[in-house]
């Protein structure tokens, strides 16, 4: 290992370390004075059961631990001062114990042993029969029974009213065999819940582990919480202190799948050493189980524990920082609570008085629990802003496709306009154009008509084929004045004036269509007809660029002051700013001695 690697391996070991310290000196379950009762701290120690010999001892009392699994038997005695009559009813609590006893009442048994159950972590509430306490004291037996290998141990007991001593009782049953049964229920409950959830997601393995977690949870809190041997003790006890081995061996599973870790070999060194221990075990006299089976939990376990806790830590980047504080503590906590109990059950002579391991399964499958609801919370998050992101795309595409539709409606429209404008083009050109050139045809070969006719009928045709242009080169001004040039070409050679075309880019009309391109057209023509009909010019200039177009002559001009006060002015010049204002152009017009000048500026697309 890297020294990057050890430097976390020692900060996690203090860690560890000090929450050690911290659950210590908390001392939970202290066997203290209670007010208004007798707490019993010496009794005599019986050298057989007829208590011929005695020896004062004070409690707690420890037996000689010793490699045996026979039942062995110590008998103590007390004699306890009371009032007589007795004012309430009087109870024995005895808050700790190993294995399970018998108490006798003046030689009146009044509590038999439950052998084979085990009451070493429950404490016992005895009821005393009013009728055995009328003497001024009692004396008081007790023959405690249990296995050498595991060492009998009374604490210090108490002797009062029931009232008094009940609560206390019930509150210590709580935190002992109450909360194992509880967790117990608890476990049964995520064992079937992870499985379920395991056969419809086969291949989330994390599942199968941590419910099989869950499943040698229950060994060791029906060992807690009923304390009953089942079958042989060999197997009974190598069976409830391995599942404390499969417990952590199933969360390394569990965790090397949730976190997708590649270190595989701890679980396989952790699964080899714990198969060498049972076997090592079951061959083993039965005296050397319970050491031996103490001995193998510790030093499989506890180093696994510790190696959940370095991945975890050297793995934090994959855990949200709320997610790894919960896990990592709940993890610290789990295997403080281990080493609690292997020096409880280890030690000659425990200072400490309750049990706290059944708190383990639970600390540890509640966060294992948190990190899968976390990972389920995160997963419903990603769900919904991936369902958000899909809606706004739906929209998105909607509102696109609606805008294609829209724009296709609008082609299809502007493609049927164009079809029908097409239709009446043909028809004009097809019908009055060519009546009016039969017309003229017909003039010309039979020389009939007059001038004026005639020059009705041309200017009748000019007007429709501008009309013709107007409609058919709609998208182009240039194109259109273009052609407007070739139309006029000939009437103004005739009058002897001549075109200056000085085009420098492509004028842009706000709204492009046909009757935009008319209007402009009939401006233009309305110019160049004045000019022809007054301005007595021979050039006509025409200026475009992008933003204007310029009509101007060399004529003699008019005068603008005096033509504005006519009481019927002309309707050509009306008539030219109307048509600017409807293709969104400023209408401009300057006149004098040297010639008329007329500007249209056309306005910005917006």
């Amino acid at each position: 290992m890297t020294r990057h690697v050890w430097v976390i391996c020692l900060g996690i070991a203090t860690w560890v370390i000090g929450l050690a310290v911290m659950l210590y000196a908390f001392n939970l379950g202290k066997i203290d004075t209670i007010d208004g009762a007798q707490m019993i701290t010496e009794v005599s120690l019986c050298d057989d059961l007829a208590c011929t010999r005695t020896a004062p001892i004070t409690l707690p009392y420890f037996s000689q631990v010793r490699p045996s699994d026979q039942i062995v038997t110590r008998q103590m005695q007390v004699i306890l001062p009371h009032e007589t009559p007795p004012n309430d009813i009087k109870a024995l609590y005895l808050p700790k114990l190993t294995d399970n006893l018998d108490v006798w009442i003046n030689d009146a048994l009044i509590h038999a042993n439950t052998l084979p159950d085990r009451l070493w972590n429950k404490p016992v509430l005895i009821d005393l029969p009013p009728a055995l306490l009328a003497g001024p004291q009692v004396t008081l037996t007790l023959r405690l029974h249990g296995r050498p290998n595991e060492g009998l141990d009374l604490q210090p007991f108490f002797f009062g009213p029931l009232d008094v001593l009940a609560p206390y009782q019930a509150w210590r049953f709580f935190l002992s065999q109450g909360l194992a049964r509880f967790t117990l229920g608890l476990m049964l409950v995520l064992t079937a819940a992870l499985l379920v959830v395991w056969s419809f997601r086969r291949r989330e393995h994390e599942y199968l582990w941590l419910g099989l977690a869950c499943v040698t949870a229950t060994g060791i809190l029906t060992q807690f919480g009923f304390g009953s041997t089942m079958g042989s003790y060999t197997l009974s006890t190598l069976l409830w202190t391995s599942c404390a081995s499969l417990y952590v061996l199933f969360i390394l599973k569990f965790l090397r799948r949730f976190l997708s870790l590649r270190m595989i070999w701890p679980e396989h060194l952790h699964a080899v050493l714990l198969a060498l221990a049972c076997m090592v075990i079951l061959i083993s006299p039965s005296g050397y189980t319970f050491v031996m089976s103490m001995l193998a939990a510790a030093l499989i376990t506890v180093p696994s524990a510790f190696t959940v806790l370095v991945m975890l830590w050297l793995n934090r980047s994959l855990l949200t920082q709320l997610d790894m504080h919960v896990f990592f503590g709940c993890l610290s906590l789990s295997l403080v609570l281990g080493l609690y109990e292997m020096y409880l059950l280890l030690s000659a002579t425990p200072d400490r008085t309750i049990h706290v391991f059944h708190l383990m399964p639970l600390v540890m499958s509640l966060a294992c629990i948190w990190l899968i609801l976390s990972r389920l919370i995160h997963s419903l998050q990603g769900y919904e802003t991936l369902a958000a992101s899909l809606n706004d795309t739906i929209t998105q595409k909607s509102a696109e496709l609606e805008a294609s539709f829209a724009e296709l409606t609008d082609i299809r429209r502007r493609e049927a306009i164009a079809e029908e404008r097409d239709r009446i083009m043909l028809d004009l050109h097809d019908g009055i154009g060519g009546q009016l050139v039969s017309t003229l045809a017909y003039m010309d070969s039979n020389h009939v008509g007059d001038q004026k006719v005639r020059r009705a009928l041309e200017d009748a045709l000019r007007d429709l084929a501008l009309m013709l242009d107007s409609m058919e080169n709609s998208e182009s001004t240039v194109t259109l004045l273009g052609m407007l040039r070739m139309r006029l070409e000939g009437l103004l050679s005739e009058h002897g004036i001549k075109f200056d075309w000085q085009v420098c880019g492509e004028p842009v009309l706000v709204n492009p269509g046909p009757s935009q391109s008319l209007h402009l057209a009939r401006i233009v023509q309305e110019a160049i007809t004045n000019v022809i009909k007054h301005a007595r010019a021979n050039t006509i200039i025409v200026f475009v660029d992008e933003t204007q177009i310029k009509i101007s002559d060399n004529g003699h001009g008019f005068n603008m002051a005096e033509q504005a006060s006519l009481e019927h002015p002309s309707n050509g010049i009306a008539n030219m700013k109307r048509r600017c204002t409807a293709i969104g152009a400023d209408f401009s017009m300057t006149s004098d001695s040297a010639g008329t000048c007329i500007s249209l500026r056309l306005k910005k697309q917006t």
